[in-house]
């Protein structure tokens, strides 16, 4: 009896932005993903060897492009209009030509498909010029999802949905009341990312790559506590002055603002998200998230997994099991076999150490 391989290969949280150089010569300090090569590396060996002819499915799973932290002509705007994040995704592309050149081989083959799951750092994308312009770029049409993505066992999402702070409501995900053109609804946190946090990192640019948040502050109080305790003032100011305030350029409703100041200072947890997903839907068999930047696999009864693809940029542990600064190149690997009575698939959590070097699963408790 005949079966058919293929796979599916998950990354998340890439945070591309406008390139490590600006168009001025000068060093962008907001750019976190300095990966283009061994991205590049990366896909052509799904794209040779045992892999040449077989069918690949490359999943985009989120915060990809880190729109939100990219400037639309030297301004930081919460106010994005379909042409405003246009512009901004042209700049990203630019500013990443050996990133964009890689997805334009990997798409050029008949076997290969490329999806896009929209995460909160790159919720621009939901715009279809955004969309058009992306694919055109790599010539291939992609997919995207608006926020998850589920097929033959395998639930996919970038997972700011669970949270209150970072939760894009899907009943209302532009705004266009008393004004000229519609703009997105961004959820709080990407105002707070915007209004808060880019003036932060200006002073502390590692600010929002550490993890877990609470060791952070705990950190800061002892060893920076000046600056600590005056931006844990200012985080409350502006909680209460945009969250108990009217503007039309965004809205807020008093439930939701008592679980966002819940989270205000904890780092995102996804495995219960998984739980019910799995209690909701009894055909997945796996889970793949990303959005906490830190990576992670978990197996649950009758071999259900979880999976957190981390991210591809640095990130700063104060956790002893995995404390200092690191860059970890992980991604899921999901085979599926189909025969004409079944399918099967098993998922595994990998890191890329280059083509010269073993791929790692990691297996966690």
């Amino acid at each position: 009896m005949s079966s058919i391989k293929k796979y599916k290969i998950v990354v998340s949280d890439f945070h591309l932005g406008k390139g490590t150089y600006l168009p001025d010569g000068s060093v962008n300090i907001l750019e976190e993903f300095f990966a283009d090569r061994q991205w590049e590396e990366f896909l052509n060996h799904f794209s040779e060897g045992p892999f040449k002819d077989l069918e690949i499915e490359l999943v985009l799973n989120g915060d990809i492009f880190d729109l939100i932290k990219v400037d639309y002509r030297g301004y930081f705007s919460p106010i994005l209009t379909e042409a405003i994040s246009v512009e901004k995704l042209q700049s990203v592309l630019d500013g990443h030509p050996v990133f964009v050149e890689a997805l334009k081989k990997f798409a050029s083959s008949p076997l290969h498909k490329i999806t896009y799951v929209v995460g909160n750092h790159d919720v621009e994308m939901i715009w279809p010029r955004c969309q058009e312009l992306l694919s055109r770029m790599i010539g291939a049409e992609i997919q995207f999802f608006n926020f998850s993505y589920i097929d033959e066992g395998v639930h996919i999402e970038h997972g700011q949905q669970f949270e209150s702070t970072n939760r894009i409501n899907p009943k209302q995900m532009y705004i266009t009341k008393n004004l000229r053109e519609p703009i997105i609804n961004l959820p709080w946190g990407s105002h707070f990312v915007i209004n808060y946090v880019l003036p932060i990192k200006l002073q502390r640019i590692a600010v929002d790559r550490v993890r877990p948040v609470g060791a952070f502050i705990r950190w800061s109080l002892w060893h920076d506590t000046v600056w600590c305790l005056k931006n844990i003032l200012r985080v409350f100011l502006y909680f209460f002055g945009t969250r108990f305030s009217k503007s039309i350029y965004r809205t807020t409703n008093i439930v939701t603002t008592f679980k966002i100041f819940k989270e205000l200072f904890r780092s995102p947890q996804l495995l219960d998200a998984a739980r019910d997903i799995f209690d909701r839907n009894q055909d997945v068999s796996t889970v793949v998230m990303g959005h906490t930047h830190v990576f992670d696999t978990r197996q649950f009864k009758e071999g259900k997994q979880y999976l957190n693809t981390g991210t591809w940029t640095e990130v700063t542990s104060l956790e002893l099991n995995s404390f200092g600064r690191y860059t970890k190149f992980h991604y899921a690997l999901i085979e599926l076999v189909r025969d004409q009575q079944s399918s099967k698939s098993q998922a595994n959590l990998r890191e890329w150490r280059g083509k010269w070097h073993e791929d790692v699963s990691h297996q966690m408790g």
